[in-house]
């Protein structure tokens, strides 16, 4: 080439060379500018060497070698694709090509340039190679201007080697005669120069779609009916929509006031620590505006702006939910009293399927015998005075229509009348029935339930079986008895209770007490007016009292017309001993009259054997019995006797259970606490 060629080779590779430098020392600190302005700088130093024909050949040999060790410095930086020990082994190769050269031709050294020199080729080859790979798997960057450097650079270490090793040079170099080396800086330069045009074409094409996506945003913020808005970090309005200038189309000096002066007071403190205050990126709140609507805002923190002073600035984007408060306060206010409402009508239904169960059970007290009498009279003295009472007596006596005469005589009669009965309830359910549940207390509990107490508040609440209660639950209702204070499974706060309790038990709690089943606290609270029930078989002048009231009861339900009753089976019935009291009574009364067809009332079946109390074999009819035993071996004994009379069928028809009007598992319980096993 001629030496003007390599002039204006010199200074266009000088130009781009110290730009590039300037602007990464300078500027943006970019390796991938610093590398390439060095490798343009000694292009054009390569350059000025080479139209001088007395330039010494080191110095253009030691500016060419510098050409060799920078570009794959520039290519990694450019592709991204950065391998320092491979870099750094090119750069002592290079290094040690240069020293080799001094060496031989100062010294008479050994020739080992090409050793250095090949290995320089063939790594920066494979490092070509290698970021083309990298390239590939990207879309930013265009492939094409890598491969053909990638190309030229291997062309041009091939045919050096050629000529070196075999003085061979390739076909077209007759035809073309240039040095590939001259032309290996300007051919680097004009990748850079592709690079550029590259980058300003995709630069251009984004520019288009970000003003065309900008233009979208304003469209969209011109007719969004949320109210968006900008303000910096010290609440400065710097941009509002045409929205939120409709909603305040009479503040003329929108843009020129501050945020802070339009959210209500009670709302600023939450605007200022959660906006202005808080270094979160993003966030909501809610606050009112004029202290006239309430606003739902999101807001996202932006950006370094360099035309404001803090340099960031905050958008908000807001929706007016005021007409949704207000039907969520509707809502809530109508739920609570919705809530009151169910509430009151569970305590009615609970009410009223106490009342009906009593009356459709019993009728009114029925009974002039001296042991009755006495009853109510001890029913009479208590029931106005707000003290707990206990109820004793066998099974089926009628302690549940007595407290049920306590309560209508009491000054609560107009309240709530709660039973529970606590053998019916599992053990590990009859806290949460008497005392309620919170919503979450277990798993389960999805909503909030009332416990009996609750539902008995200001009323009377009959706990029957409490021989039955659980160890665990008696501690709370020694509580209710001494405090008046219950609490909820799950909750932290106490509930006032006023609430009578009224409790009855068929068995001796005295020797519950002894034998550690029942508190000796708890039983002092309750025992403090006891009132026993007596048998019906100590109530004998009752009994014609009460076969007539079964008698009429069951003939209208069943639609029967009994007249007479004969005075033999009358006298049965009377000298009977009815170890299932009333209770028994009533059911054999009952399947009397539906199987009765004529006007006379006739038994459907025998009455039962009396119980066998001795240890012997031989059946001693009850009236015979001399010897007075405890209540719990009587009452051992005769379910035992029943048992065995149903061939030890516990449920069913026929059965232990229906013979002795008790509910199967409580039949069940009863067999274990009193230790009778089936054979």
């Amino acid at each position: 080439m001629s030496e003007f060629i390599f002039i204006f080779f010199a200074g266009i590779a000088l130009t781009a060379g110290l730009s590039y430098v300037g602007f990464s020392l300078f500027k943006n600190g970019s390796r991938e500018e610093l590398f390439f302005g060095l490798f343009s700088s000694c292009a054009g130093i390569y350059y000025i060497l080479n139209s001088i024909d007395s330039a010494p050949v080191e110095a253009t040999m030691l500016f060419a070698t510098a050409m060799f060790i920078l570009f794959p410095w520039y290519l990694a930086y450019q592709a991204q694709y950065i391998r320092k020990n491979l870099l750094w082994l090119i750069t002592v190769l290079g290094a040690a090509y240069f020293l080799s050269v001094l060496l031989f031709n100062f010294l008479n050294m050994p020739n080992i340039r090409y050793f250095f020199s090949y290995s320089v080729y063939l790594l920066t080859s494979i490092y070509c190679i290698g970021s083309i790979r990298s390239l590939s798997k990207s879309k930013d960057v265009p492939l094409w201007p890598f491969i053909f450097v990638t190309g030229y650079y291997i062309l041009f270490t091939a045919e050096e080697v050629a000529q070196n090793n075999i003085e061979a040079i390739f076909p077209w170099r007759k035809f073309i005669d240039f040095a590939y080396l001259d032309l290996f800086p300007i051919t680097i330069i004009a990748f850079k120069l592709t690079l550029l045009i590259y980058d300003h074409w995709m630069k251009t094409t984004l520019q288009k779609e970000v003003s065309l996506y900008k233009n979208n945003i304003n469209t969209i913020l011109n007719q969004t009916k949320k109210f968006v808005l900008s303000i910096d970090l010290n609440g400065s309005i710097l941009f509002v929509n045409p929205y939120f200038q409709e909603f305040f189309e009479n503040d003329t000096q929108l843009l020129d006031s501050n945020l802070d002066q339009l959210i209500g007071k009670e709302s600023k403190h939450v605007f200022q620590n959660i906006v202005l205050g808080s270094e979160e990126s993003s966030g909501d709140f809610v606050c009112k505006i004029k202290t006239i609507r309430t606003i739902a805002w999101s807001f996202v923190r932006l950006g370094r702006n360099p035309s404001l002073k803090d340099g960031q600035y905050v958008s908000l984007f807001g929706t007016d939910i005021s007409a949704q408060i207000e039907t969520e306060e509707q809502l809530r206010k109508a739920f609570d009293q919705l809530k009151v409402l169910k509430n009151k009508l569970q305590t009615e239904n609970i009410q009223l399927r106490n009342d009906t169960l009593v009356n459709s059970t019993y009728g009114d007290l029925i009974g002039k015998s001296p042991n009755f009498n006495y009853v109510l009279n001890r029913v009479a003295d208590v029931a106005e005075l707000d003290v707990p009472v206990l109820l004793e007596g066998e099974t089926g006596v009628g302690k549940e229509l007595i407290a049920n005469a306590i309560h209508l005589q009491s000054q609560r009669k107009a309240k709530a009348f709660i039973k529970v009965n606590c053998a019916a309830i599992p053990f590990d359910l009859i806290e949460s029935e008497l005392f309620g549940y919170e919503k979450g207390a277990f798993t389960g509990a999805d909503r909030l339930k009332l416990g009996m107490f609750e539902l008995a508040q200001n009323g009377t609440i009959f706990l029957d079986e409490i021989g039955e209660l659980p160890p665990l639950v008696q501690p709370k209702l020694l509580r209710a008895l001494q405090e008046g204070q219950i609490q909820r499974l799950g909750a932290e706060k106490v509930i006032q209770l006023n609430v009578r309790i009224l409790a009855a038990t068929n068995c001796n709690l005295q020797d519950e007490v002894e034998q550690g089943r029942f508190r000796s606290d708890l039983y002092y609270r309750l025992n403090v007016f006891p009132i026993t029930v007596p048998p019906l078989r100590k109530r004998k002048d009752d009994i014609p009292l009460l076969v007539e009231a079964f008698c009429k009861q069951f003939a209208e339900k069943y639609s029967k017309y009994i007249k007479h009753i004969s005075s033999s089976l009358m006298d049965d019935l009377v000298d009977y001993s009815w170890p299932g009291n009333i209770r028994q009574l009533r059911n054999v009364i009952e399947r009397a009259v539906i199987t009765s067809s004529e006007s006379i009332l006739k038994l459907a079946n025998p009455l039962p054997l009396e119980v066998n109390l001795s240890s012997g074999n031989d059946a001693i009819p009850f009236q015979e019995i001399t010897d007075i035993v405890p209540l719990e071996l009587f009452e051992k004994n005769y379910i035992a006797h029943v048992l065995e009379h149903c061939n030890w069928k516990i449920s069913g028809r026929g059965g232990a259970s229906e013979i002795l009007d008790l509910p199967p598992s409580t039949l069940r319980s009863k067999m274990k606490k009193l230790g009778i096993s089936t054979p």
